[in-house]
C-alpha cells in the first residue's frame, strides 16, 4: 500500500534541482540543526563517491555506531539514510513528515519551497540526531558548494574523482566543476583527493590553500603492492604513511582499489575516532556497494554496473576486461539528459551485442526506441525491447553472460527482479565463500 507520507515528499520533486543552501539552513534550524548533533565524512565527485561513502562507513561502524547518507537509492528510498546498520524505517519518514508539514509549507508561504532532496537530507541529519550516531559518512548529492549536504561541518572531506556529468548545472570546463565540488573544504579541515588530473588539482589545491586546508593527494601519499584479482573479489597491500594493510574485499574493478585507498586516508586523518588497523581491514572486507561490478546471478552470469556516464563507462570497460575477460550481451537503458553517444562508443568495446531497453519510473528515461537507433550507429547486433522485464529474460535465455548497465533505475530494477541485496555490508559471510544460486 503506497505511502502517503513518502508520496508527498516525492511530490516535492516538482520543485527540480535547487543549489542553494538557504532552504536547507532554514529548514533544519526550524527543527534544531541536528547536522551539530554528530561529525561527518563527507564525499563530493563525478565517480566513486558512493563506494569511498560505504567503505568509510563499515570501517567507521566498527568502532562505533555510525551513519551513513546517499543518494539516489537502487529499489527503496529506505536505502539513502541508515545509521548503525539499520535503514530508515518507514514508520519515522511517516512521523518526520507528519511532524514537520507545517514548516515544509510554510516555507512554500515565503516562495522558499523546499524540493525533496533538501527535505530528504535534514530528515537523514535528524535520524542521525536521533539515533545518536557519533559520526556519518554523508555522499554529496549533486555538485558540493551548493548542495543540501554542505550544511555539516565535516573533520574530512573527501573528492573522488571529477567528469562532465550534470555539466549543464556545474558548468562546462573541468575546472569550474571542480570548483563546485571543492566547495565542501571547510577551513582548517583535511581534504583527500583521489583525481590526479591537472585542472582538477589545481582548482582543488587553490580552495584548499584558502582555507588553510591540508591537501592529501591519494596518489602521492599511498603506494599499492601485490594486487591479485579473481572473478568475485581482490587483494592487496595498501601502504599508506600510516600504516600497511593487508586488503580484501569482494568489490572488484580497478577503480576499488584507488576508492579504497582515499577511504583509508579519509579514516586516518579523522579526528573523533581512531579505528585501529584490524577494524579497517574488516570494515573493507565486509563493506558492500551494490550495484558496482556486482554479480547478481550464476546461470547465466548477470553483472550490474550503475555506469552511467563516459568517465564511468571508461573504468567499467577497463576492469570488466580484466576481471572477466569474456564478450558478454549487454542490456543498456539510458536518461535523457546523458552523454548517451559518448557512452554507447565507449562500452561498445566489451561487445558486439547489445538489448536497448526503457529505464523504469523515471520521466528522464529515453525511450527505448530513440536510443537503438543511436546504438545501430555504433554496435553491429541491436535489438530494442523497451519493456526491461522481457529483455532481461530475452537475454538471459540467449546469452552466456550479461551485463546490465547504463542507468541506476534500469541497474535497480534488475535488482529488484531478482531480489538481489541492497544492504551495504555484510557482516556475517566470508566475502570468498559467497555463492549465489538461482
Amino acid at each position: 500500500m503506497p505511502n502517503p507520507n513518502l508520496e508527498y515528499l516525492y511530490a516535492l520533486n516538482r520543485e527540480g534541482v535547487k543549489l542553494d543552501l538557504s532552504v536547507t539552513k532554514m529548514f533544519s534550524s526550524m527543527i534544531g540543526n541536528p547536522e551539530k548533533d554528530f561529525s561527518a565524512f563527507h564525499v563530493a565527485g563525478t565517480n566513486g563517491k558512493g563506494s569511498i561513502t560505504s567503505f568509510i562507513y563499515n570501517m567507521l561502524q566498527q568502532h562505533t555506531p555510525t551513519g551513513m547518507y546517499i543518494s539516489p537509492h537502487l529499489v527503496t528510498f529506505n536505502e539513502r539514510i541508515m545509521a548503525d546498520d539499520s535503514f530508515i524505517e518507514d514508520e519515522y519518514i511517516s512521523h518526520f513528515i507528519q511532524q514537520h508539514m507545517p514548516e515544509i509549507e510554510n516555507l512554500k508561504l515565503t516562495d522558499r519551497n523546499p524540493t525533496f532532496f533538501e527535505v530528504t537530507t535534514v530528515m537523514a541529519f535528524k535520524y542521525f540526531s536521533d539515533r545518536h550516531v557519533r559520526t556519518a559518512s554523508v555522499e554529496v548529492g549533486l555538485g558540493g558548494r551548493l548542495d543540501s549536504t554542505n550544511i555539516v561541518e565535516p573533520e574530512v572531506s573527501i573528492i573522488a574523482n571529477i567528469g562532465y556529468d550534470h555539466f549543464d548545472k556545474l558548468g562546462c570546463s573541468l575546472t569550474s566543476i571542480a570548483y563546485e565540488k571543492a566547495g565542501i573544504i571547510k577551513r582548517n579541515v583535511p581534504v583527500i583527493l583521489l583525481d590526479d588530473k591537472d585542472e582538477v588539482v589545481k582548482t582543488v589545491s587553490r580552495v584548499a590553500d584558502l582555507n588553510d586546508s591540508r591537501l592529501i593527494r591519494v596518489s602521492g601519499v599511498s603506494s599499492v603492492f601485490d594486487l591479485r584479482t579473481w572473478e568475485t573479489g581482490m587483494s592487496f597491500v595498501l601502504k599508506t604513511p600510516e600504516d600497511t594493510y593487508e586488503i580484501k574485499t569482494s568489490m572488484i574493478g580497478e577503480f576499488q582499489v584507488r576508492n579504497i585507498a582515499a577511504a583509508v586516508l579519509a579514516i586516518e586523518n579523522g579526528k573523533s575516532i581512531s579505528p585501529s588497523k584490524v577494524a579497517i581491514e574488516r570494515g573493507i572486507s565486509q563493506a558492500r556497494w551494490p550495484a558496482r561490478m556486482e554479480i547478481i546471478r550464476n546461470n547465466p552470469p548477470v553483472m550490474v554496473d550503475c555506469a552511467h556516464n563516459p568517465p564511468a563507462a571508461h573504468a567499467l570497460v577497463s576492469s570488466f576486461k580484466k576481471f572477466i575477460k569474456i564478450k558478454p550481451t549487454l542490456i543498456i537503458g539510458m536518461l535523457e539528459d546523458k552523454d548517451f553517444f559518448s557512452y554507447l562508443r565507449i562500452i561498445h568495446d566489451l561487445s558486439d551485442d547489445v538489448i536497448i531497453t526503457t529505464p523504469q519510473d523515471t520521466p528522464r528515461a529515453m525511450p527505448a526506441e530513440q536510443l537503438g537507433k543511436v546504438a545501430a550507429q555504433v554496435f553491429k547486433n541491436v535489438k530494442v525491447i523497451a519493456d526491461p522485464t522481457e529483455a532481461y529474460e530475452y537475454a538471459k535465455a540467449n546469452s552466456s553472460y550479461v551485463l546490465v548497465a547504463g542507468s541506476m533505475y534500469l541497474v535497480g530494477y534488475i535488482k529488484m527482479l531478482e531480489k538481489s541485496s541492497i544492504m551495504p555490508f555484510d557482516r556475517l559471510t566470508d566475502f570468498q565463500t559467497t555463492k549465489i544460486t538461482n
